[in-house]
């Protein structure tokens, strides 16, 4: 689940003494330093040092797996990344703080990504980018969530070798990430928190439920044009018209510029939310925005199932692991 982490760690929140500008430098492929200050990496994993503050950024999938375009950290996986990465720098990183954290996952469509990503029209509070075809961004100032191409993403990286691994398919990815973590959860999240399955839940359910509130598009048939009554045949014209203009983007302007008052705005809302139900109600009807919202749904099912796990299950596997060794 967890991808791109940032951990910042102080020398005074250790129980020992240790100096990081003497001691991580050795551990680390050093790219620049200067006399307070070293950057270099530990596999993927970027490690700069700043004085007496150690800021370790990078995905965590693939520094313990390699990858991340394919499956998940389970819980137990987590901790383990957690412990490699706390061994190779000599330093409990469960201490860490963590100040941003990405949570992506990879879906198997049965077209290309971008065709879905013109169906995800307006999510309230959240500003919407298209930077490129392949790429939709929805952003705001602690939160941020994209929509894009593995692939495309891959070939810009020069991920030669995993991209073989998917040249037949196409593959869409859904990443969330949290910018202003200790805001949003209300407390400072550490290290040792990214394998409490109180924690992984409520990260989950976030990942989840802003996909959910997202607007989505009508797909634009003919046979979507509803004939049955007056009132069917309007509402669908006016799905229609959601599904080729971002219409709730249009409202809000047209409120900011005072073109209509608040009374206006949330009679046209309340329209497009019977237009919405009644097109969605049409037993018939299998929008192509239904194949990413059923597999984001399934896996919210399964990964709810994973990490609803508990310490003492946690603590036997830990054990279990010792025994082998």
């Amino acid at each position: 689940m967890f991808d791109t982490i940032k951990f910042v760690l102080k020398e005074s929140d250790l129980d020992n003494c240790m100096s990081f500008i003497e001691e991580i430098p050795c551990l680390i492929s050093i790219k620049s330093s200067s006399s307070n200050r070293v950057m270099g990496y530990l596999d993927n994993m970027r490690v700069e040092v700043r004085g007496t503050t150690l800021i370790v950024e990078g995905s965590l999938s693939k520094y313990f797996k390699g990858y991340n375009y394919a499956g998940y950290l389970s819980i137990w996986e987590i901790k383990m990344a957690l412990n490699k990465l706390s061994n190779a720098l000599n330093i409990s990183m469960g201490k860490a703080r963590i100040t941003r954290i990405d949570v992506g996952f990879c879906f198997c469509m049965k077209h290309l990504p971008w065709v879905y990503l013109n169906r995800l029209l307006y999510c309230d509070g959240y500003f919407r980018s298209n930077i490129k075809k392949e790429t939709l961004y929805f952003d705001k100032h602690d939160l941020m969530f994209c929509f894009y191409d593995k692939k495309a993403e891959m070939k810009k990286n020069k991920d030669v070798g995993d991209l073989e691994d998917l040249k037949d398919l196409n593959v869409l990815r859904y990443e969330f990430r949290f910018k202003k973590v200790a805001t949003i959860f209300r407390r400072v999240i550490r290290g040792e928190d990214l394998y409490d399955s109180t924690f992984c839940l409520l990260v989950l359910d976030k990942w989840y439920n802003c996909y959910m509130d997202i607007q989505k598009g009508i797909d634009m048939e003919l046979s979507l044009i509803r004939f049955d009554s007056k009132k069917a045949f309007e509402l669908s014209c006016v799905a229609c018209c959601m599904g080729l203009f971002n219409l709730s983007e249009f409202l809000e302007i047209a409120f900011e510029r005072r073109d209509i008052t608040s009374k206006k705005k949330y009679d046209i809302k309340e329209v497009m939310k019977m237009a919405e139900k009644l097109m969605t109600d049409n037993g018939d009807l299998m929008l192509l925005i239904d194949e990413l919202t059923q597999k984001i749904s399934n896996a919210y099912r399964k990964l709810r199932r994973s990490f609803n796990i508990s310490p003492q299950r946690l603590a036997m596997l830990a054990d279990r692991n010792h025994s082998n060794i």
